[in-house]
């Protein structure tokens, strides 16, 4: 047998030198003599040979299998004369082909069917298996060049190719009769076979081998991978088959991972396919990890070569490598959850944006698109991964740009996610919603994809909520400015959004026609195609049946429509473009101008509704650079302003006297150029004219001169010096005396309403001066004024404001006895546009200028500089003020206000009734009727809202005054810029992620125009940088004011003095003489202080502070409020210099130091000031975490490791003690209804360094303190004054929830140091347990359901280390028995709570009981569990439990005469396990009844 076997092997080695060009043998007379033996035995078996062509068989191929074993057994020596017979027969290769192709079966009604091939039959017979196979696989060596194919090309076909007929009959052999012989064979034919053939070889490999050769084959296998890596697809394949040992799986897998680095794109994802099935919990992380480092997908095919291949109707393209990795992936994680929660685990571990690959956005959308309880866990994810800018623009083109075919079947996916991103409230998760909309329709260029994406779009525009509503009109917005081209030809698809426009807020009316605007300019230029002509003639008549309707809400919506079209024909750089209209052949300017005229005859009837049209002018001239066609047509009929609305003065008087007889009285008010000035607005005079036009005409005052000072200011590169005058001229107003006292009271009606309507226009006045001119104080245009110029309008800028301030008291204190309704001015300017920071003279601008004055304006509009330096006995004609009398301290009172009044709880809601009217969008023809019960707050909502600039007002150096430290007489003044900072900051400012204090209930809609809608919080807070420094000034002032000790005859003679130099500075500013108009001090210091700190803690806490791209806007302000103090020695080290972290400490210390100060004011400012820091230390916590993301930031200064944050939560955490340990009236704390106190509570207990053990404190010595007995004082107790009968349930609510939180955060932990861990559930399980206690001393129902809820959940919270328990029993045995049985000390005490409730009929307890029932259940359970499972089963057994009372008093009999019945159904019978003593054996066990 061995020299047989020697033999093969010579004889092989020899034909596998000479394989490529073998000498084929010709049948020869001995051939056949040879072969007799082997044809006869076959004759025998009914299988014909001797004839030419296949083999002929008579009966079935099992028959012939069946005989020939028969002959074999009977005849040993038979077998070796057949088998050598057959070698020679076989030698011919005709023969050989002969009996590789199936024999025909011959029937005896002549019937031909074919069947088994001859070497097929042969192979089923156990005898001469091996030799026939073995003689079969050394034929194949002779013919291997045949299927070479030169350099590996394709096979030939089956029955044209020999080698790959011999091998076909190795596949699905009935049985093996010596696997390893031929396994052998196998694999030595392999090396010499050409790859085609060593696939099909190692395809069937696992058909032939059994489990004792797979170590041999898995060597060899290996072997050849390493040679060829064409052979990766049907290795890894074979290797799927095989029953692979532990050792022999890893070693698979590693060979699978180390080809998915050389594997080739084609091999890809079948190497994917098998990584992922052979995932198991122990290698999983290493699988995940390979393929996020190997999948890298950087270097893609353009797609965009096979667009040809779409256009094939009916033809699906051939799906490229990066789709069919991605199906394997997908079809992997769908079976494979150990897989999925190992990629979502490594994506979620991985941090910064250069850290994540594209495969990472992949692997999420293909688990959200896989469904299941993972898709919501993966759009979490990623939407956390995308707000905190782990994911960004980069990224996102990798994943899209040039991968629409691989991308086809996630298309819808992405359109999910991206309408998810453009629903959230964060600006960032917005934007990469807009990124993908944007995206998906560049790179799918099909109608049908991209029409789904512009139908995602308007679905979103139509849901009703603002924010989805402006994501998705933003993002249209962006298509239609920058793929205007290819949004045109299906612009039809969106023409449905003109139809909705009565359902769009202003700000998306103008986003809606900006979009058109852009399409029908676009189709203009294009020459009028059909689709483009339909867009822009659509457009055109819906704007013009706007502008022409009599219903004022559409007339709005045209105004907006129409200068929205006009704006965007008339920029700049499309002057040069000639756009072609329908009949007339107009340039664009011309078509603008047409559409402006329009409107301005259309609105002739209708004063706000002009001054609506002129507001809307002003925000494109600020916003858009207009040519000088345009703006020379706007400055032309600005020119109105003069002869409307002014007048002559000589010497600063009139030059007529009484307008009317029997008129109301008027006088001149608030001149501030005294004699010089030339001009003066005829404010009094036009509202009581016969002419009701001119009347009219004061309701678009205003909005005119707004447009007024834009155009001059983009006329003259941001200057107003030529319309100068208009700040300091005076205004004709009624005469003051007839506003106050017995003459207010004998006006008649008409002229009290022409009073109240006079004021009111000159307070809408007085704001928009302070608009149009604090742009030339904010640092913009410095250059454009000296420094004396500048001095002066501050001055003037700064009266004005006293100006404004005593108006609305005048006009505050004439609607306290007479209710008018006045006419709503802001919805006029609340835009969505921003104002530009510099704006550029154009070419068509200086027109402009030479149709008007010297300077652009009319000489009576300017003031120079000598003119504007004489102000002669201005001062000196008004009267000296004489002593103090009632103040306006209600005026600074209304930030206290909510606070110090029982009913600031019920009043909000009452007064947010009137102001909803503020977001209306119909322009109102006339004044509205009198309401009854409006006042000036509740009216405050329809003044004219002060722009963003005008807070440049904070930052105004101002003279120092000897009789108050610092500016303080200037306090009232900035309080009245704080009070709408803090409105601003309310609108532009999202909602925090940092929760602010629950007890501030912010009004949904502002009760008054904040002037900043539609801008950005970012964008506000870069405008106001420069005020940042100023608050700080402000907030020191206050704090100085407030800790001043001053005794009584000091007070009040510095009160004194104080409040004379507040009336003399109001006589500077030119207001009438008022001794009501007066102010304390201390008062609006508090209300500066207070309202300064809500200002930092809303910015704090704002989200996009922290940021990564706003860190510099973060550090500027942090450092404005530095502290000049050098950092603590402790924290020296830790901090380095110039770091964020040292601007993080030296911002807290600064803003800690003034926690004293707010204790010694008010409980609402010591709670404020605690919140802020809060803020604080979250926007520290927050920025840390994003700093470590940063790998840059990592290596710079601005970031390093530190004790930072540990050491302000400790200081936090005594602050919020301070408060707490103040000694404050029990009257206050009940007015916050315990807000504040809980908040400040836990503060305390969450930011100290140790929280158990101070819970351990507060619960076993200050809690038993407090006294339980009715009609004892509300007395706090010593060392915590907070703590008193009246707060005792506000305490305890805090600390059994804390101990619960704890308690969660110990179990559930990795237990490294395992006594330490026993120690701390320990600790937590016995402060519960005191807590539990308290509620039979405390019979409030309150406590008791606390305890009963809490001590629920608290149970639930102990089982979840059950498994950690069970771990350790053994070693800890004696520490967890002491947990169980202490724990049931509280478990009993709840029992009882809840039977005691259901006697009592507590409600608030009884609600409960079925939860906690269950709890104690699963209790006593796991205990059970737990002892059988560690072998102590025996120490466990239940019983019944007595009833007993909250004292331990046992009760007669659980049933109640009340219920008898009731009860009696429900009784029930509970067990629960106690533990005995150290030995570890069980006690008696007894459970009270919880009814259910």
């Amino acid at each position: 047998m061995t020299a047989g076997v020697d033999s093969r092997k010579r004889s092989l080695v020899l034909d596998s030198t000479t394989f490529s060009s073998p000498a084929r043998r010709r049948p020869t007379q001995s051939t056949h003599s040879q072969a007799d033996a082997f044809l006869s035995v076959l004759a025998s078996a009914a299988c014909s040979l001797r004839a030419p062509g296949v083999p002929v068989i008579s009966c079935d191929s099992r028959s012939v299998i069946v005989h020939l074993e028969e002959r074999f057994k009977l005849d040993a020596e038979l077998v070796g004369r057949f088998l050598e017979c057959f070698q020679a027969f076989i030698a011919n290769e005709d023969n050989l082909r002969r009996i590789l192709l199936p024999m025909t079966v011959s029937g005896r009604n002549g019937s031909v069917r074919s069947c088994d091939s001859l070497a097929r039959v042969l192979l089923s017979v156990a005898p001469i298996q091996t030799s026939v196979a073995t003689g079969l696989l050394e034929k194949l060596p002779e013919y291997v060049g045949d299927v070479e194919g030169g350099s590996g090309g394709p096979l030939p076909p089956l029955m044209e190719s020999i080698p790959r007929l011999i091998l076909s009959h190795f596949r699905w052999l009935d049985y093996v009769v010596d696997s390893r012989n031929l396994t052998e064979k196998l694999l030595e034919i392999i090396t010499i076979c050409p790859v085609g053939l060593k696939k099909e070889i190692i395809s069937f490999l696992p058909e032939v081998i059994v489990d004792a050769d797979h170590e041999m084959v898995v060597q060899a296998l290996e072997g050849m991978l390493q040679e060829d890596l064409q052979l990766v697809v049907p290795i890894l394949d074979a290797f799927s088959s095989f029953n692979l040992e532990e050792k022999l799986f890893e070693q698979v897998v590693a060979l699978a991972l180390s080809s998915l680095r050389s594997a080739d794109a084609e091999d890809l994802p079948l190497v994917v396919k098998f990584l992922l099935q052979s995932a198991t919990s122990a290698n999983v992380t290493e699988i995940v990890q390979q393929l996020r480092e190997n999948l890298q997908f950087v270097t893609t095919m353009d797609v965009r070569m096979s667009k040809p291949d779409r256009k094939q109707k009916g033809k699906s393209p051939t799906k490229n490598c990066e789709a069919l990795v991605l199906e394997a992936i997908r079809s992997g994680l769908r079976f494979q959850n150990v897989v999925l929660e190992g990629f979502l685990k490594e994506i979620r571990n991985v941090e910064g944006e250069k850290n994540h690959r594209v495969v990472d956005i992949w692997l999420l959308l293909i688990i959200h698109v896989n469904g299941g309880p993972y898709r919501k866990i993966a759009e979490q994810l990623l939407f956390k991964k995308i707000s905190r800018g782990d994911i960004g623009r980069p990224l996102l083109l990798q994943c899209i740009q040039g991968r629409g075919d691989s991308l086809q079947e996630y298309f819808q996916t992405l359109i999910s996610v991206s309408e998810s991103c453009l629903r959230s409230t964060e600006t960032v998760a917005r934007r990469f919603g807009m990124q993908i909309h944007e995206l998906l329709f560049e790179e799918f260029i099909d109608p049908y994809h991209r029409q789904e994406v512009l139908g995602s779009l308007i679905t979103l525009t139509g849901s009703g909520i603002s924010n989805e509503v402006g994501s998705a009109l933003d993002t249209l917005l962006l298509l239609a400015t920058r793929h205007v081209n290819d949004l045109l030809p299906i612009s039809s698809f969106i023409n449905g959004v003109l139809d909705s426009l009565e359902g769009f807020e202003d700000k998306h009316l103008h986003q809606v026609y900006k979009i058109f605007s852009h399409l029908a300019v676009a189709a203009w230029s294009a020459g009028g195609s059909s689709n483009g002509s339909s867009v822009a003639s659509e457009l055109l008549i819906i704007v013009r049946k706007q502008i022409s309707s009599p219903d004022p809400k559409y007339k709005r919506m045209g105004i907006i429509g129409a200068v929205g079209l006009a704006s965007c024909l008339c920029r700049e750089d499309n002057l040069e473009t000639e756009t072609e209209e329908i009949n007339h052949q107009r340039s664009s300017t011309d078509e603008a101008i047409f559409l402006l005229q329009m409107i301005l005859e259309t609105c002739k009837s209708s004063s706000l509704a002009r001054g609506f049209f002129y507001d809307e002018l002003t925000a494109q001239a600020e916003t858009t650079s207009l040519n000088g066609p345009i703006m020379n047509w706007i400055s032309k009929h600005t020119n109105e302003f003069e002869t409307l609305f002014l007048g002559d003065l000589e010497n600063g008087q009139l030059q007529t006297g009484s307008l009317h007889n029997g008129a109301l009285e008027g006088e001149i008010w608030m001149n501030l150029d005294g004699e010089v000035s030339p001009i003066i607005l005829n404010i009094l005079p036009m509202l009581i004219a016969s002419d009701k036009s001119l009347s009219q005409a004061l309701l678009f005052l205003t909005a005119n001169f707004r447009l007024l000072s834009a155009v001059e200011r983009v006329i003259n590169q941001g200057s107003l010096g030529s319309i100068d005058a208009l700040l300091g001229c005076p205004m004709y107003l009624p005469k003051y005396q007839l506003l106050t006292g017995d003459a207010w009271e004998r006006l008649p009606k008409h002229q009290k309403e022409e009073a109240c309507l006079a004021l009111f226009y000159a307070i809408n006045w007085t704001r928009e001066l302070i608009n149009a001119f604090s742009t030339q104080i904010d640092g913009r245009f410095e250059d454009l004024a000296t420094q004396t110029t500048r001095e002066e309008t501050v001055s003037k800028l700064c009266k004005r404001v006293r100006n404004l301030m005593f108006l609305e008291f005048c006009l505050g204190e004439c609607l306290t006895t007479f209710k008018v309704s006045l006419p709503s001015l802001h919805s006029m300017i609340e835009n969505p546009s921003q104002s530009k920071a510099d704006p550029r003279p154009a070419s068509g601008k200086q027109e402009a200028k030479k149709s008007t004055g010297k300077r652009g304006r009319p000489k009576k509009l300017s003031k120079t500089a000598e003119e504007s330096g004489s102000q002669k006995g201005v001062q000196n004609t008004l009267p000296e003020i004489g002593s103090r009398q009632q103040t306006i301290r209600d005026a600074f009172n209304k930030v206290l206000g909510s606070s110090n009044s029982k009913s600031a709880g019920a009043e909000p809601e009452e007064q947010e009734a009137q102001p909803s009217q503020s977001v209306c969008n119909v322009i109102d023809m006339s004044i509205n009727r009198a309401l009854s019960g409006e006042s000036l707050e509740e009216q405050r909502w329809k003044f004219r809202p002060l722009n963003i600039s005008s807070m440049a007002l904070l930052s105004v150096q101002v003279p120092h005054q000897p009789c108050c430290p610092d500016s303080a007489a200037m306090l009232p003044v900035y309080l009245y810029l704080l009070h709408d900072l803090q409105l601003k900051l309310d609108s532009c400012l999202e909602a925090p992620v940092r929760k602010l204090a629950p007890w501030l209930h912010a009004s949904a809609v502002p009760k008054a125009p904040s002037g900043v809608i539609g801008m950005s919080g970012m964008s506000a807070l870069k405008q106001l940088a420069g005020t940042f420094k100023s608050l700080r000034k402000h907030l020191d002032c206050s704090n100085t004011v407030l800790q001043t000790e001053i005794d009584a005859s000091v007070e009040e003679n510095e009160g004194g003095h104080c409040s004379k130099h507040w009336q003399q500075e109001s006589v500077a500013a030119c207001n009438p003489p008022e001794e009501k108009f007066d102010v304390q001090m201390k008062e609006a210091a508090k209300s500066v202080f207070l309202v300064t700190i809500r200002c930092l803690e809303k910015v704090l806490a704002y989200s996009e502070l922290t940021m990564p791209a706003n860190f510099p806007t973060l550090k500027d302000f942090l450092l404005a409020f530095g502290s000049t103090q050098p950092v603590a020695p402790n924290m020296a080290s830790s901090i380095a210099p110039g770091s964020m972290e040292e601007a993080f400490y030296q911002a807290y210390t600064y803003l800690d130091g003034l926690t004293e100060t707010a204790i010694a004011t008010s409980i609402i400012a010591a709670t404020e000031t605690v919140m802020m820091l809060k803020a604080v230390v979250s926007c520290a916590q927050t920025f840390t975490e994003r700093s470590i993301d940063d790998p840059r930031r990592r290596r710079s200064n601005s970031f390093r490791t530190s004790e930072i944050l540990p050491y302000l939560r400790g200081r936090l955490s005594s602050s919020a003690g301070n408060v707490l340990r103040s000694d404050w009236d029990s009257d206050e704390w009940k007015k916050t209804k315990g807000d504040m106190m809980q908040q400040l509570l836990r503060m305390q207990i969450q930011n100290c360094e140790h929280p158990i053990d101070y819970l351990e404190e507060l619960a076993c010595t200050a809690m038993p303190q407090v006294s339980s007995k009715k009609g004892k004082s509300n007395l706090g107790v010593e060392g915590y004054p907070a703590l008193s009968p009246a707060t005792f349930t506000i305490w305890y609510r805090v600390l059994i929830k804390d101990i619960q939180a704890k308690c969660k955060s110990k179990v559930t932990l990795v237990k490294d140091v395992v006594t330490k861990a026993l120690a701390e559930v320990q600790q937590c399980i016995s402060v519960h347990v005191v807590l539990v206690n308290l509620t039979k001393t405390h019979d409030k129902a309150p406590v008791h359901a606390m305890a009963v809820k809490c001590g629920g959940k608290f149970v639930d919270t102990f089982l979840k280390g059950m498994d950690f328990f069970k771990i350790h029993y053994e070693d800890h045995k004696e520490n967890i028995n002491y947990l169980v049985r202490d724990l049931q000390r509280a478990t009993r005490i709840i029992q009882t709570l809840c039977s005691d409730a259901k006697g009592q009929k507590r409600m608030p307890v009884t609600c409960r009981v079925p939860l906690v029932k269950r709890s104690m259940e699963r209790y006593l359970f796991c205990v059970k569990a737990l002892l059988h499972g560690t072998s102590h089963g025996d120490s466990f057994w239940m019983g019944n439990l007595k009833h007993k009372n909250l004292h331990g008093h046992e009760v007669s009999s659980q049933l109640y005469a009340d219920d008898v019945e009731e009860d009696v159904e429900e009784e029930q019978e509970g067990s629960e396990p106690e533990l005995e003593d150290d030995n570890g054996q069980l006690s008696d066990a007894e459970v009270a009844e919880l009814d259910s």
